[in-house]
């Protein structure tokens, strides 16, 4: 049995991920580890995962998990706030999944990968989007369009959400277009109309893609590639498309200690995250990808 630990309890995936290793009955219900712990900054919500995932022990501090879990989730909405909770574990060499977004810095992104690189501990990051059904499909049916040369992914968010602006919703179409197109990336321009994101990201090879952040209600993610031999369409996903997947995805990294993702590859979605923002605070200037 593997024991796991979240911290961060104000996010949903927090019950959601509990429930996927602790209940039998649950759909998606995964055997072989179990939640075991949890640590949140608001008592009241830490009480409500605790009850609704059957997660029997609440700590007061993070590092009281050491020596209780083998393996860890951090999961906090403000991405701003994960190096600082993640490093207590990769530290301590207990591997760990650091839920969507990675960091909302890319300094803190470097320093989490050189921390986890240095002590050899195994950690993954991604949005469970990169698992939603029909995705794989959407691949396939983008390289028969020959060369592709514009792109558009559109999904819920708000560019000036509390939770670390773009960083917080943004990161599931960023990580959609990485998953089907890449990083070969030239450069980005950001845009906030109202709240709502409208992003460039040009590819090195001359492809465009438009990201749209809908901030009016709107509730799953679309994308339309258009190609030489025509276009292709990935239709509606939630957000909460491709949770299982993911799950079982981190799960195999906590038990073998293999990443599926190569640790140079992890800041990837938060380096194209920080250029759209910092283009969006200069009212649209195109910004390098570095």
């Amino acid at each position: 049995m593997i024991r796991i630990g979240v911290l961060g309890t104000d996010n949903s995936h927090s019950i959601t991920f509990s429930r996927i290793f602790n209940i039998k009955g649950e759909k998606g219900y995964i055997a072989g580890g179990k939640v075991v712990a949890i640590y949140g900054l608001e008592d009241k919500r830490n009480a409500e995962v605790a009850e609704k995932g059957h997660v029997a022990t609440i700590v007061k501090r993070p590092a009281d998990m050491i020596g209780m879990i083998d393996a860890a989730i951090v999961d906090f909405r403000h991405g701003s706030r994960h190096l600082k909770y993640a490093k207590t574990f990769i530290e301590a060499g207990i591997p760990t999944f650091i839920d969507k977004p990675f960091t909302a810095s890319v300094a803190d992104a470097k320093k989490m990968v050189e921390l986890a690189r240095r002590r050899r501990v195994p950690i993954t990051t991604f949005s469970t989007l990169r698992f939603a059904a029909g995705l794989d499909t959407f691949i396939k049916n983008v390289k028969a369009l020959g060369k592709v040369k514009a792109v558009t992914i559109t999904g819920p968010g708000n560019a000036r959400d509390p939770h670390d602006g773009i960083f917080f919703y943004a990161v599931h179409q960023v990580e959609m277009m990485l998953e089907v197109f890449g990083d070969k990336i030239k450069s980005v321009r950001g845009l906030d109309y109202d709240g709502m994101l409208l992003a460039t990201v040009l590819y090195k090879n001359g492809m465009v893609v438009t990201i749209n952040e809908i901030n009016c209600g709107w509730q799953v993610f679309t994308a339309t590639a258009h190609g030489e031999n025509g276009e292709t369409r990935f239709e509606q996903a939630k957000d909460d498309a491709g949770y299982v997947d993911g799950a079982k995805l981190f799960f195999k990294m906590f038990k073998t200690g293999k990443m599926p993702y190569a640790y140079k590859d992890l800041a990837t979605s938060t380096r194209v995250l920080a250029a759209i923002d910092k283009s969006m605070k200069a009212d649209g200037k195109e910004v390098k990808l570095v």
